[in-house]
């Protein structure tokens, strides 16, 4: 028989699926969408001639455009691009990013911008030239007669396939994830059962009536706090579109309030408090009002007597490094109050 718990798992799992799914399809899409530049990244550079130059009517439509092209000779054209560095709006620096050749190709000439040494074998992306450039080679006056040899078009020698290793590699990353994350996900979503939720409330009695009284405590809860908690009498429940987490308050191991305070240029701006509940299991981080913050504090105190309540450096080191000795330590407690009450 499915539990409420169990169906909440398996609600959660299929919204990961899916959303896994759908971020698949979109990074297929994304990744296949330039047809073009997956051409020319697996089959370029392509060797063009001047033949095969005068052949491009529209290089930004050309089927292949990562090219090598070798001219006879090469000419400095005396153009230069500059990167000028800023500061307040003040020039402090500037240095040279880019040079521009004319490379003869044939009884034409091929502008090729280049950071690197200069070679009269060119290899890079043919894009249209930019009319500042076209500008500045018609001022010069020793360009000006060679104005009808130039290519209405430009040769980029930076690196062309960059863009798709960067590509590749987020594609790898995001398998990585979508092994980790989605295939868990489809698992759980056949197979709620075996989720590591489903095993920890299995340990804490009849699975079926803690399964009853969790959907109470979530339904009609004593507190509703930030990032889908939620606090019932005895339990601490997250629902949320992508988690979904239950905690039981007897479980309670330390608890404290965190303020954060937050400013702009030094200026404060406010502060946010948060409520951490740190339990067998997990923790709750709620985040609320100041007022309900410390009425969960308040409330948790009351229920769970045994439990560390506030925060000092000393007792978050020990939880952090220390944690069976910290949980032994409230063990005792728990056992030293057990036996006061009764």
């Amino acid at each position: 028989m499915d539990t409420w718990i169990l169906k909440m798992v398996r609600a959660v799992s299929l919204r990961r699926v899916v959303a896994w799914g759908l971020s698949l399809v979109c990074g297929v899409l994304l990744a296949t969408s330039d047809g073009r530049y997956v051409h020319n990244f697996l089959r370029g550079p392509f060797e063009l001639g001047m033949a095969e130059l005068d052949s491009i009517g529209d290089v930004t439509t050309t089927s292949r455009y990562f090219a090598r092209v070798s001219g006879s000779k090469i000419f400095d054209t005396g153009i230069r691009e500059y990167t000028v560095h800023t500061t307040n709006g003040v020039e402090t620096s500037r240095s040279e990013s880019g040079a521009y050749y004319a490379l003869a190709v044939g009884n034409k000439l091929l502008i090729v911008k280049t950071g690197r040494e200069v070679s009269s074998v060119a290899e890079g992306e043919l894009v249209p030239l930019p009319s500042g450039v076209q500008d500045q080679l018609v001022d010069r006056k020793e360009m000006r007669a060679l104005r009808s040899r130039f290519y209405p078009f430009y040769l980029s020698n930076e690196p062309f396939r960059l863009a798709g290793y960067i590509m590749i590699g987020l594609a790898l990353v995001f398998m990585f994830f979508l092994v980790r994350k989605a295939v868990p996900a489809w698992r759980h979503f056949r197979a709620s059962s075996d989720h590591p939720l489903v095993a920890r409330v299995a340990s804490w009695g009849d699975p079926l009536g803690v399964a009853v009284e969790v959907e109470r405590d979530f339904s009609y809860p004593r507190y509703k706090g930030g990032d889908g908690w939620r606090v019932g009498d005895k339990y601490l429940v997250q629902s949320k579109l992508f988690r979904f987490d239950v905690l039981r308050l007897q479980d309670l191991l330390w608890a404290y309030k965190k303020v954060t305070k937050h400013s702009i240029n030094l200026i404060p701006t406010g502060k946010t408090y948060q409520v951490i509940l740190a339990c067998y299991g997990g923790s709750a981080v709620i985040k609320g009002r100041e007022k309900q913050v410390d009425e969960i504090l308040v409330f948790a105190q009351q229920r769970v007597p045994w439990a560390v309540v506030g925060y000092t450096p000393e007792i978050a080191m020990l939880f952090k490094n220390k944690a069976s000795e910290f949980a032994s330590a409230v063990e005792e407690r728990r056992s030293e109050w057990e036996h006061k009450g009764g």
